[in-house]
């Protein structure tokens, strides 16, 4: 690719989010859902994790809201002011920051943690949420699969718990959103808008964890969770649980991403900060180090991009606010009936696009092979990771060096093994309600807060995400993409001048064992 398609390649990704903001600014009146946040104080958990960063600063952009409460806990040894800064320091707030120059002044921080009693807040901090929030956003969740039940009941549903019960002494309280995931009941295969028994009350969970002892629990987990694949599905079971029983009396909702993605349009196209899922694979993919996988490749992909996924959630705090429920509405945000893509298009479009984005540390030439049967993954788990990490370690200490690919590998085949029940599985969710919040914004909203996957171009969703974690993931400088290009196809080159090699050898012993044999014979 030369500079002037590199130039063109670039522009493509920029002129449709400029597009779009030129429409969100063009807009003279303030909007319904600009309306209702402005002046508003937001209590947000979870605002430093991926799906918050995108909250906060769409709140920040593109309304007037009074005041943002964050919910920060301490991290590895770094306090909630100092991790702050360090949240602000993102890329994804750039334009956000062009907009907003005072941002600072509308954002308050509560120390606190949602495994602890209280959420772990000050009386005096726990005050002024009382007398100063209106809308409560609850994302907080420990994502980990393979969390510890007992840290992920105390984080998942107590933590749920505990927010439940501030909730109810905010004085001027309009509504509140609890973020669930779209396969918390991935024990069955068809998912509605409901709520579902689970295996036991969220109340009977976090007296099983005053009871019982980590060890006890850990070797419990297994019976406990049975029907789910990991801890974090089977808690937020528990945590959807508690929301019916405590908050039946509150404005509240339960709203259900999908599988979240890189960003489709704003604040940037392709933004990501993690490698968790579908955007690890094709990471792992592209570096030339995942080689095998198994699925069905013809399940339905419920990926969602981040920045829809968030208009979606800050519009159902609006709906809740402004109407009256029977029963908590619940949202599955998946992508809809009318428009959906298999993992077959998503994989296939990343091949489409790996000579054109591809990353410049790669060890090896992108070479994917997906099989639907355990029996055949193991054996090609031996054949493409195991051997050649044997042989680059093998290599690394004869030169001195410290083995790392078997490592490296030990933590791919975990977390393939994590993602297994998901690729292997086909879901079908409902989305009525969803579908209906759409259609209640008004045309300035729909533009402001767009979330309507009907109107997704899945095409260019896939290309700016291959470019955004080649960008923000990988860290790999756009400028360098020329070079990365002409390595690739080296690589290319040697990848099957290997494969020549190595099928002429096989060729030849096996020539050799059958002519040995009937020459013996």
């Amino acid at each position: 690719m030369d500079e002037a398609k590199l130039m063109n390649l670039r522009n493509g990704f920029t002129k449709s989010l400029d597009d779009h903001c030129q429409l969100i600014t063009g807009t003279k009146d303030e909007s319904p859902m600009q309306m209702f946040y402005k002046d508003k104080g937001v209590f947000l958990t979870g605002g430093t994790g991926f799906f918050g960063k995108i909250i906060i600063e769409k709140l920040l952009r593109v309304t007037e809201v009074a005041q943002i409460y964050l919910l920060i806990r301490t991290k590895k040894g770094k306090d909630a002011h100092a991790r702050i800064e360090d949240l602000f320091n993102d890329p994804v707030f750039a334009k956000m920051k062009q907009a907003n120059p005072k941002y600072r002044c509308q954002i308050t921080i509560i120390s606190g943690d949602c495994s602890l009693p209280g959420l772990g807040i000050s009386p005096n901090e726990r005050e002024i949420i009382k007398e100063n929030v209106n809308i409560v956003l609850h994302s907080a969740a420990t994502v980990r699969f393979d969390e510890k039940l007992k840290m992920a009941i105390a984080i998942n549903v107590h933590g749920t718990k505990e927010l439940i019960k501030l909730a109810k002494e905010i004085v001027h309280l309009k509504a509140l959103v609890h973020v669930s995931t779209a396969f918390a009941h991935c024990n069955m295969r068809y998912i509605q808008e409901k709520f579902y028994s689970g295996p036991m009350t969220g109340d009977n969970a976090c007296k099983l964890t005053e009871c019982l002892d980590e060890h006890t629990l850990n070797t419990l987990t297994p019976t406990l969770i049975k029907g789910y694949p990991n801890t974090y599905t089977y808690t937020k079971v528990l945590a959807e649980n508690v929301v019916q029983q405590d908050a039946k009396k509150l404005p509240v909702t339960i709203f259900r991403p999908g599988i979240v993605i890189t960003s489709y349009r704003e604040p940037v196209t392709g933004w990501i900060d993690n490698m968790y899922g579908p955007c690890g694979v094709i990471v792992g993919i592209g570096s030339g180090v995942l080689r095998v996988f198994t699925g069905n490749m013809d399940n339905k992909a419920h990926i969602v991009p981040v920045d829809l996924c968030v208009n979606a959630l800050l519009a159902s705090a609006w709906d809740v606010a402004r109407n009256t429920y029977e029963t908590p509405p619940i949202y599955n945000y998946v992508p809809d009936v009318d428009n959906m893509v298999t993992w077959r298009n998503y994989m296939e479009t990343g091949f489409k696009h790996v000579n054109d984005i591809p990353m410049r540390k790669s060890i090896w030439y992108p070479c994917f092979t997906i099989v639907p049967y355990m029996w055949q993954y193991h054996i090609l788990c031996f054949l493409y990771h195991t051997l050649p990490a044997m042989f680059m370690d093998l290599i690394m200490v004869l030169m001195g060096k410290k083995p790392r690919m078997m490592k490296i590998y030990r933590k791919i085949h975990k977390f393939s093994n994590v993602l297994k029940f998901f690729s292997s599985n086909e879901f079908r969710f409902d989305n009525d309600n969803v579908r209906r919040l759409a259609d209640k914004l008004d045309e300035r909203d729909k533009r402001i807060f767009a979330f309507d996957m009907r109107d997704l171009d899945w095409i260019n969703l896939f290309r700016v995400s291959l470019y955004g974690l080649r960008l923000y993931v990988v860290k790999d400088d756009p400028s360098n993409l020329p070079e990365s290009i002409k390595r690739i196809k080296r690589m290319m080159v040697l990848h099957y001048s290997t494969l020549a090699i190595v099928y002429s050898l096989t060729a030849w012993a096996l020539y050799g064992i059958i002519k040995f044999i009937f020459f013996k014979a």
